[in-house]
């Protein structure tokens, strides 16, 4: 299967008669941070969930709308968005970028909190997947990148959740929406909770956003401010040897974009803030926990916390940028030019040095800041079938020795006139800071280091495309994607074997080598039952292993992983969706108790939703089922996973079926 099977496929097909492209539920799309929205545009692998998949998830997190996507390691601390560390293509959760309806957002402090977002699943109309870095993403995108549109609803109407389920479970939710003439609005904001599936596990999170949308003759406008704020039991999150940790984090995003067209020429442009809080304690405090005596030590019914603890760990992060974009159609093609400015900051009391501290603040007293621009240049020509794309970029950083070229080309050739069978090839380079986390981190056994080097890395990647319409009234694509990866200076965060100490370091040299197979199908007509099937196969391996140390990020990526998704119409009004994902993780993790490294071993996880909208009401109901097989696995060393986990909710949409 990993080679001849998918090329035998593609000869097969190469013959099959089909129509114009209909975007499917997981299907080719195009990247909308760069060149036009144009199928040739793009000729590298990239993903989208559309309106039927996101529907049809019932999932309160987008790190569970991500974990089915071939390529994709969603590495889960707590579950329903508590922490993921996101991974493409084996990179580390560092390694990528996301962007949010045409703003980069970014995570200074560190990329744990990437995910943390004040945008509901619900709230989504399309995700996008970019497996493979580059200069489209800007610096940061190492190993690609996900793409959000959250924008709006084109209709007015309310919609009303509620949802219940297993370990005290519960979630509420509203949201608005409405307008007049050319100027749209949403309100959303919902509450959720759980006492936890284990001691210490227990979540408490809040989420408020607003966003709207004015069109008009000198362009469209789109706004939104969001707001998240989330407390969770962090049990073994960051380290085993002091596992009852705990962790609240708060965020402000605001911004606001324009796009306008004039002739030949369209023009974006953006400004956003972002505001990061975090408090994380090694010992957590309260009820149950450790708590203050009268001399001030943090003491609990298991023994004191170490003297060395001088209390929480407190950071405040901000983000502050602009973008720009002019792209030009002409007879030669397109052509575009773009720029975008971010200044990070963070302060702490243990991240920074004194320079950037607060003044007079007897909490945030050490600081970093630094500021970060990429700028780009690009042009994509087509000539008959082939279609060719270059693109120079630069990335310079105040943080940085000096600016880093990171440019991309790429070929597509359409095999067919309809453009139903494309082969493609592409080189791109990326490039990534450090975090001021790996920088500065000093606590517990942990060793960050300010002589780290920014991560580099070279991709080439090739693969086909096919789509192709079946008698049974189906529409299938199937593609293939085989890339290598030159990583330089990677950032991990490692224990060598008889240390202690888990410390920030460069690994010089790390050559990833995969391919990813996707074949994904979607009804065309109203009487199919499938409404849509995707199977995702990936294989991964990494010239080096973590022999004599422990990697905790780099070289624990997922070597083998396959995903189903199937989605069936029982009744009218009656959906089955169901999700499997058999998932097989390199080398292992030390467990303290066992006193050795534990094999992640092979995970089998298996789910499903069913969904009943009856036509007569206003009202929809579900019930989802994760990790059915009630296995016992672990994402990340030591943070033991939930087992079975069942919910069921209603949704009220008193104008959907007036």
């Amino acid at each position: 299967m990993k080679a001849h099977i998918p090329f035998a496929l593609f000869l097969l097909l190469l013959s099959t008669p089909s129509a114009a492209q209909d975007t499917l539920v997981i299907a080719e799309a195009v990247i909308q941070t760069g060149f036009s929205d144009k199928p040739e545009s793009l000729p590298r692998s990239l993903q989208t969930l559309g309106p039927a998949l996101l529907s049809a998830a019932a999932q309160p997190s987008v790190d569970g709308l991500l974990e089915s996507i071939p390529g994709v390691d969603a590495r889960q601390r707590g579950p329903f968005g508590a922490q993921t560390d996101l991974s493409i293509r084996g990179g580390s959760f560092e390694q990528v970028a996301l962007w949010v309806d045409g703003i980069r957002w970014s995570a200074p402090h560190t990329a744990h909190h990437l995910l943390n977002l004040p945008i509901d699943p619900e709230d989504i109309q399309r995700i996008q997947v970019v497996r493979g870095g580059g200069g489209a993403l800007g610096s940061g995108g190492v190993t690609g990148g996900v793409i959000l549109q959250a924008r709006p609803g084109t209709e007015d109407g309310m919609q009303i959740g509620a949802e219940g389920g297993s370990y005290g479970w519960n979630r509420l939710r509203l949201r608005k929406d409405w307008g007049k003439g050319a100027f749209r609005h949403r309100i959303s904001a919902s509450r959720a909770s759980s006492s936890g599936y284990r001691d210490n596990t227990d979540l408490l999170m809040q989420r408020l956003r607003y966003s709207g949308q004015a069109v008009t003759d000198w362009g469209m406008l789109n706004m939104s401010l969001g707001h998240l704020s989330s407390a969770f039991g962090a049990q073994d999150f960051y380290t085993a040897n002091f596992p009852q940790q705990f962790e609240t984090v708060g965020l402000w995003q605001g911004q606001i974009t324009w796009t306008q067209t004039s002739g030949d020429w369209t023009y974006e442009a953006g400004l956003h803030h972002r505001n990061h809080r975090d408090r994380f304690e090694l010992f957590r405090e309260g009820e149950g926990y450790y708590t203050e005596d009268a001399s001030g030590q943090l003491t609990s019914a298991n023994g004191d916390a170490p003297s060395w603890y001088q209390g929480a760990n407190q950071h405040r992060s901000s983000t502050s940028g602009a973008r720009g974009l002019a792209r030009l159609a002409s007879a030669a093609g397109e052509s575009l030019i773009s720029a975008d400015f971010r200044q990070e900051g963070v302060v702490s009391n243990r991240l920074g040095v004194a320079e950037f501290g607060r003044d007079g603040d007897s909490t945030y007293t050490l600081g970093d800041r630094r500021t970060n621009l990429d700028i780009a240049a690009g042009h994509l020509a087509q000539w008959g079938r082939l279609t060719a794309r270059g693109l120079a970029a630069w990335n310079i950083n105040s943080a940085a020795d000096q600016p880093r070229f990171i440019p991309e080309a790429s070929l597509s050739l359409r095999i067919d006139d309809t453009g139903r069978a494309v082969a493609f090839a592409s080189a791109r380079r990326s490039v990534r800071m450090p975090s001021y986390t790996d920088l500065y981190y000093t606590v517990g056994g942990a060793q960050g280091s300010q002589d780290l080097l920014p991560e580099e890395a070279e991709h080439l990647e090739f693969g086909y495309r096919l789509t192709t319409d079946l008698a049974s009234g189906h529409r299938l694509v199937i593609s293939q994607h085989l890339f290598h990866r030159w990583g330089r200076n990677l950032i991990d965060w490692v224990r060598f074997n008889g240390s202690s100490i888990t410390q920030a370091t460069n690994l010089r040299q790390v050559h990833f080598t995969g391919q990813e197979f996707t074949l994904s199908a979607q009804a065309k007509g109203p009487d199919a039952r499938m409404r849509y099937f995707t199977l995702g196969l990936t294989f991964l391996q990494a010239d080096e292993t973590s022999e004599g140390f422990e990697s905790n990020y780099v070289l624990d990526m997922l070597n083998t992983k396959a995903d189903l998704l199937f989605g069936y119409q029982l009744t009218r009004d009656l959906l089955l969706d169901l999700r499997w994902s058999v998932q097989q993780r390199n080398d292992g993790y030390f467990d303290p108790v066992e006193g050795r490294e534990v094999d992640f071993g092979l995970v089998n996880l298996l789910g499903a939703t069913l969904r009943w909208s009856p036509e007569s009401l206003p009202l929809a109901f579900h019930a989802r089922m994760d990790n059915a097989l009630d296995a016992q696995y672990v994402d990340i060393g030591n943070v033991d996973q939930p087992g079975r986990w069942v919910r069921a909710g209603v949704t009220w949409s008193p104008q959907a079926k007036d």
